[in-house]
C-alpha cells in the first residue's frame, strides 16, 4: 500500500474521519474520480492499517489482478488522486486553523476581484489584530507583504494621502524584521559554530552586517519610532554578535536595553531575547561580563520568566546556568537561596542528583573542598555533561587541597588520569567537550608543575611563558585566575 497515504491516515482522529468523508463528497474539491469507495475500504483498517496490496485489491475490486494487471493500474491512479485529496484536506484544515493566513488569502482574493474597499476594511481589521500578537518570523514577513496590498487598496480608492503612513509603517516592520532575524541567525551560528563547521571567511551575513554603520544608525534612531525599544535591543544584540571592534563596547548596554524593552514584549519575545542575550554572555564570558550576566539572570527570575506556573520543571541546563552565574559573581548567599527555591522545580527523577551537583559547587566556592568531594561521590546522574562537570570539579577540589597538604597530590594525579580516561572512552561526550577537557588537563598540568615541582630560574621563566601563552588562548576563567595567582 501507499506509505504516504497510510502515514497521513494514521494521524486522523474521529473528527478527521468524519470531516474527510464530507470533504470527498464536496463537488468543489472533486478530482473527477469518486474516491468514497476507496476511502470506505481503507478506513476500515484504521488505526493500524495492517493491509497489503493483495488484500486491498480483493476488498476494493472483489478480486485480484487479471492477467493484464488492470486492477493494479486503476489502483495506482486511485492512489494518486487520493493522495492529492489528502494534501488538499490538510491544507484546508491548516488554513481554517490559522486565522491570519486565511484572512491573507481572502484579502488577496478581494484584490484580484477589484473589491478594494472590502480589501481595505479587511486589511485594517487584520493589522489591528496582529498589532500585539505573538508572531513568528513567517507571519512578520507576511504582514510586511500585506501592507503592499493595503497601499494598493488606498491608491485604488483615492486615499493617496494615507499611503505614506502605510509605507513608513512597512519600513519600520522591515527594519525590525531585518535586525531581529539577523540576530536570530547570528546567535544560531555562534552557539553552533563547531557543529556547523563554520569558516568565518565564507559566512556572508556577518560580512554584510559588519559593513553597515549600525553605530551611526543607533545614534540617529528616532525615540518616537514605533518599536523603538525593540529595534534598539535588536541592533545592540546584533552589534555584540558581530564581534566588530567598532561595536566592541556595545554589549555593555545589553542589560539596560533589555530591561527597558521588557514591558513592551509578549512572553514569547521576552524569552527569545533572554535566550539570545544569555547565549552571548555564556559564549563570551570574561571578568567584565560576569556581573552583567548575574544581573541579567536575577532580573529574569524576579520577573517570573521561569515561574513554576508556566513551566512544570525547570530544565537542568537552565538551572545550572543560573546557579553558576551566582557563583561566578561570588555571591554564594544568593546561590544558596536560589538552590533552595529552584531545586524544588526540578524533575523529581533527577532532583537528588541535582542537589548533590548543586552543593558540590556551592561548597567548593565556599572553600569547603572535602565537603564538595563528598557530594560528588554520591552523584550518579547518567548525563555526560553533568558528569563531566563533576569530574572537573573533583580536579579543582584536589588541586586546592594539595596546595595546603601534599598528601592530596596523589589523589589529584589519579583524578587527572580518571578524567582523561572518561574523555577517551565515553562515546556520549561531544568533540567540543573533549577538546575543552583536554585543554583543561593541559592547564592543570601546568599549574601542578608551577605549584608543586622544583625548577630552576630558567625553567621558571619557561613555565611563566607557557602559562601566559595558555592564558591568552583559553576561555577557562578558573585556570586563568589560578595561573594569575602564581604569576
Amino acid at each position: 500500500m501507499n506509505e504516504k497515504i497510510i502515514s497521513i491516515l494514521r494521524t486522523f482522529d474521529k473528527k478527521d474521519i468524519k470531516n474527510f468523508k464530507k470533504f470527498l463528497d464536496s463537488p468543489i474539491f472533486s478530482t473527477g474520480r469518486d474516491l468514497t469507495k476507496y476511502y470506505d475500504c481503507i478506513i476500515k483498517y484504521y488505526p493500524e492499517f495492517e493491509i497489503n496490496k493483495e488484500k486491498f485489491l480483493k476488498k476494493y475490486f472483489g478480486k485480484l489482478d487479471d492477467a493484464e494487471g488492470k486492477q493494479s493500474k486503476i489502483l495506482r491512479a486511485a492512489n494518486s488522486d487520493f493522495s492529492k485529496a489528502l494534501d488538499e484536506y490538510i491544507t484546508l484544515m491548516a488554513m481554517k486553523s490559522m486565522k491570519f493566513y486565511s484572512s491573507y488569502l481572502l484579502i488577496e482574493g478581494y484584490s484580484n476581484r477589484g473589491l478594494n474597499e472590502l480589501g481595505e476594511m479587511k486589511t485594517e481589521e487584520v493589522l489591528l489584530e496582529e498589532e500585539n500578537s505573538d508572531s513568528s518570523f513567517t507571519k512578520k514577513l507576511q504582514v510586511i507583504l500585506l501592507k503592499n496590498l493595503y497601499s494598493n487598496f488606498k491608491s485604488s480608492i483615492n486615499k493617496n494621502y494615507e499611503i505614506y503612513n502605510v509605507i513608513e509603517s512597512q519600513s519600520e516592520d522591515l527594519l525590525s524584521f531585518l535586525f531581529n532575524f539577523s540576530s536570530h541567525l547570528l546567535n544560531s551560528l555562534n552557539v553552533n559554530s563547531i557543529i556547523y563547521n563554520i569558516e568565518r571567511k565564507t559566512e556572508q551575513l556577518s560580512l554584510l552586517m559588519n559593513n553597515f554603520n549600525l553605530d551611526v544608525f543607533l545614534e540617529n534612531l528616532r525615540t518616537d519610532y514605533p518599536n523603538y525599544k525593540r529595534i534598539k535591543l535588536d541592533v545592540i544584540l546584533l552589534c555584540s554578535l558581530l564581534k566588530n571592534k567598532k561595536f566592541e563596547h556595545l554589549y555593555m548596554k545589553l542589560n539596560e536595553v533589555y530591561f527597558d524593552a521588557f514591558d513592551t514584549m509578549n512572553d514569547r519575545n521576552k524569552m527569545n531575547y533572554f535566550t539570545f542575550v544569555l547565549n552571548y554572555y555564556t559564549l563570551n564570558l570574561n571578568e567584565d561580563i560576569i556581573p552583567l550576566k548575574f544581573e541579567f539572570i536575577k532580573f529574569a527570575l524576579s520577573q517570573g520568566l521561569f515561574s513554576s506556573d508556566d513551566v512544570k520543571y525547570i530544565h537542568p541546563s537552565s538551572y545550572k546556568v543560573f546557579m553558576l552565574a551566582g557563583l561566578h559573581a561570588g555571591d554564594t548567599d544568593w546561590t544558596e537561596k536560589y538552590i533552595e527555591e529552584y531545586l524544588e522545580k526540578t524533575n523529581p527523577d533527577i532532583k537528588e542528583n541535582m542537589r548533590l551537583y548543586s552543593y558540590a559547587y556551592l561548597t567548593h566556592y565556599r572553600g569547603e573542598y572535602l565537603k564538595s568531594i563528598d557530594f560528588i561521590s554520591g552523584f550518579k546522574f547518567e548525563n555526560e555533561v553533568f558528569t563531566y562537570d563533576m569530574k572537573l570539579m573533583m580536579l579543582k577540589n584536589y588541586y586546592e587541597l594539595a596546595k595546603s597538604s601534599g598528601a592530596y597530590l596523589e589523589s589529584l594525579n589519579y583524578s587527572i588520569d580518571a578524567f582523561s580516561h572518561f574523555l577517551k572512552e565515553n562515546k556520549k561526550v561531544s568533540e567540543s567537550y573533549k577538546t575543552v577537557g583536554k585543554e583543561f588537563i593541559a592547564g592543570m598540568k601546568l599549574l601542578i608543575k608551577a605549584e608543586f615541582s622544583p625548577y630552576s630560574k630558567a625553567e621558571k621563566m619557561d613555565l611563566n611563558f607557557s602559562m601566559e601563552k595558555f592564558i591568552s588562548e583559553t576561555k577557562n576563567l578558573w585556570l586563568i585566575s589560578k595561573m594569575k595567582e602564581i604569576l
